[in-house]
């Protein structure tokens, strides 16, 4: 066996502890605690190869240091998203788990040189974002968790296109969407395509909405007055901003929707992207929530307006 990639294993072995069985933790939570187990196993691997094979030593040591712009930077973001969402002796419970896994599951001697040869290789490609190497998109998520829009600047997103979409009939548009960020089926009628953040396992949504209009508003025109009338009731308009979509005039409009659920209320906060064009209504929302009621979602809004606002100016419609 090849013991230096038994460390893969741990994406789910550090949830099988009698402790953590017991807890409930959110989708969002249990994929930060795969992929800080993934790193720490990593880490630790790389210095196991340096350890019984001196001559990679150089190698090593030059990994661990470019490594450090995404997985590090994942790696501490976790810790700090972690260190909130758990008390402290569940959060010393889980490290205490995951190194003492690590240990037990390296303690063994590497069999062959090409087997770690060919695991620097692979941690190479994955620092590299080669083509072809698969890059754990909880890795992604969580170094991008402190500033989400610098995924996009780095490179990390994909054009995604609704050409085809049986919601979209001809209408052409792409978009760019960041890479650790999913797919899903939109269950309303006007929304072609919505994404989820976190491998759909987060609390932030991309949604594309086309709506075809009436005869009657030929020549609508959005503006705050209009936007005003287009929201429901429980629904409050925050601001309202000019935006230049594919180079055409639209409005960005901030919204807080209330959610009247049959357990409690629930909120949703919005950043819509609104363009008419050719008889039909085209919006990307940015969207976070839903969220308790009483909670403030200002800063948070602060933190994904930058991303929401990158996929806007980068959309084009044909």
């Amino acid at each position: 066996m090849r013991t230096i990639l038994i460390f893969f294993c741990f994406l789910n072995a550090c949830l099988c502890h009698p402790q953590q069985q017991q807890q409930h933790y959110s989708p969002k939570v249990q994929l930060a605690i795969e992929t800080y187990a993934f790193l720490k196993a990593q880490s630790a691997a790389l210095k196991k190869v340096a350890m019984q094979f001196p001559c990679f030593t150089k190698e090593v040591r030059s990994l661990e240091k470019n490594a450090q712009a995404v997985f590090g930077r994942a790696e501490k973001n976790i810790e700090h998203f972690l260190q909130e969402e758990l008390n402290d002796s569940q959060f010393t419970s889980l490290e205490k788990h995951i190194d003492s896994l690590v240990k037990e599951q390296l303690k063994n001697p590497i069999q062959k040189k090409k087997y770690a040869d060919e695991f620097l290789e692979n941690i190479k490609d994955k620092i590299e974002f080669s083509q072809d190497a698969a890059v754990h998109k909880g890795i992604i998520s969580f170094a991008y968790h402190d500033a989400p829009h610098q995924e996009v600047t780095d490179g990390h997103s994909v054009k995604f296109t609704i050409e085809g979409h049986p919601k979209a009939e001809e209408t052409v548009l792409t978009l760019p969407i960041p890479k650790s960020w999913t797919a899903q089926e939109a269950e309303m009628p006007a929304t072609v395509q919505e994404f989820t953040s976190c491998d759909g396992k987060g609390n932030e949504k991309i949604l594309i909405l086309i709506q075809e209009l009436p005869e009657e508003y030929q020549n609508f025109v959005l503006t705050e007055k209009s936007v005003l009338e287009m929201i429901p009731p429980q629904s409050r308009l925050i601001r309202t901003e000019p935006v230049i979509i594919d180079n055409r005039t639209g409005i960005m409009v901030e919204i807080e929707e209330i959610l009247d659920l049959p357990t409690n209320k629930m909120k949703v906060r919005m950043l819509q992207y609104m363009l008419a064009h050719e008889q039909k209504l085209f919006c990307l929302q940015g969207s976070i929530g839903p969220v308790s009621v009483h909670q403030n979602l200002d800063l948070q809004m602060r933190k994904y307006e930058p991303l929401f606002s990158l996929v806007a100016k980068g959309t084009q419609i044909d």
